[in-house]
Order: C-alpha cells, then structure tokens, then sequence
C-alpha cells in the first residue's frame, strides 16, 4: 500500500518552519561566539576564565636630540682687534686681556675712517661664518652684552687689504675705551709677565718666582813693596 504525499499547503508550512529553524540556530551560534551584543566591544577578547581583556594601543613618539660640537680651542681662533674710535691705543687693553687667554690675537689694526667718523659708543664682536660661538663666547669674557655681538657685513668696518686674516672681528668702541677689560684668566700652559717676576700657570695653579742678585762688594788691598838696591864698592 503506498503512502499519498502530504497536500501542497502542509509542505509549504513544513519547509518554513524547517527555514526558521535553522536561522533560530544560526543565530544562537553567532552570538555564542562573539557574545552579547549589547555589551561587546570592538577589539576585546575573552580569557580562558570568561574575563574580558582589553588591548591598549601604545603609540611612541621619537625624539631626536642635537648636541653641538664643542668650541674650538683659543689657540685656533684669529682675533683681529680694531681701534674705531679718535682714542690712540684704544685696542690695546683689548689685546692685553685677550692675549693671557691664548687666543691667537692678531695685530691691531685701525677702522676705516667712516666707521671712525661714527664715533660708535659700544663694542661690537663681529663673527666670520662658522664662528657665531666663538664671537660670543668673546663678547661674554669680555663683559659685554649678547647685543655687541653680529654677523660680519659685506663691507667690513676694517679695510680689505693689509688687514691679517680674523675669525673674529672686535671693534672697539668708547665703552671700552672709558672702562677698558680686565684680563681674562691665563689659559692652560699660558705664561704672564710682571715687573721683576716670571710667573707660569699651569693647570690653573700659578707659580711665581721672584729673581733676587746680590752684589759683593769687593775690596782690594794694594801694598806697596819698595826695594833699596844696594850698593858694592870695589878698590
């Protein structure tokens, strides 16, 4: 005996129950595995224990630091000294303060005469490329202001010919004529000179030795010898 198949209506239903079912099951599954969603959060994980454990994103910034090459020893630096002001020997106390300090002090020289026709009142340290912290750490042993010190012009305050070569440029104005510098600390190896006395420094420690002559005072004794010939008489 056959078995008649079932009306059309009833499979129909049968096929939409079976549709809902399965969908029912695929969204158990899916929110078995990414848990509920009112409380998920995006980028979380669960442990082993059930805890959720959260991932922080650190983000690290580089940083770069520059560190500037030491100054050039005194001894390399070429100091070029000139007079702008109408006082004769103005340069002098600058080199004088300059020179303790080992600094390679070239011989003075004279502005030109614009520039001394300006009678400029302050100092200013002019600096050749390559050498702005050499020229300002000049302007700061000489105890003058930052201000003093400047770019070297296209047309310097000196004359082009007959002039040393310079790295650094002082041109001396009236401030240092009326309070003229002292001189700066002697240098490692540098030697001083004051009157009656030889001092060396070294290392910072100056020792100083004082030259003494003693003159003998000698006296001579002349003693006179007189001889009396005598006389033989023969007969």
């Amino acid at each position: 005996m056959s078995r008649q198949p079932p009306p059309a209506g009833e499979a129909a239903t049968w096929k939409g129950l079976v549709i809902i079912g399965g969908a029912v099951l695929l969204g158990l599954a899916v929110t078995a595995s990414f848990g509920d969603p009112d409380t998920a959060s995006f980028g979380a994980t669960s442990d082993t224990d059930g805890s959720r454990a959260t991932t922080t994103v650190t983000t690290v910034v580089a940083t770069t630091t520059t560190t500037a090459p030491p100054l050039r020893d005194p001894k390399d630096i070429k100091v070029l000294v000139a007079n702008g002001t109408e006082t004769s020997g103005a340069s002098k106390k600058v080199i004088d303060a300059l020179k303790p300090a080992c600094f390679a002090v070239q011989v003075a020289v004279d502005a030109t005469a614009k520039v001394k026709a300006e009678k400029r009142a302050t100092t200013t340290v002019y600096s050749t490329p390559g050498f702005e912290r050499e020229a300002a750490q000049i302007t700061t042993r000489l105890g003058l202001q930052t201000t003093a010190n400047a770019a070297l012009p296209p047309e310097p305050p000196v004359p082009k010919t007959g002039v040393p070569s310079y790295n650094v440029l002082v041109l001396v104005g009236q401030d240092l004529v009326d309070t003229p510098p002292q001189p700066l600390p002697p240098c490692e190896g540098g030697t001083t000179t004051s009157s009656g006395s030889t001092g060396t420094t070294r290392r910072g420690v100056t020792t100083t030795t004082r030259r003494t002559t003693t003159t003998a005072r000698a006296t001579t004794t002349s003693r006179a010898t007189t001889t009396v010939p005598r006389s033989t008489t023969t007969t």
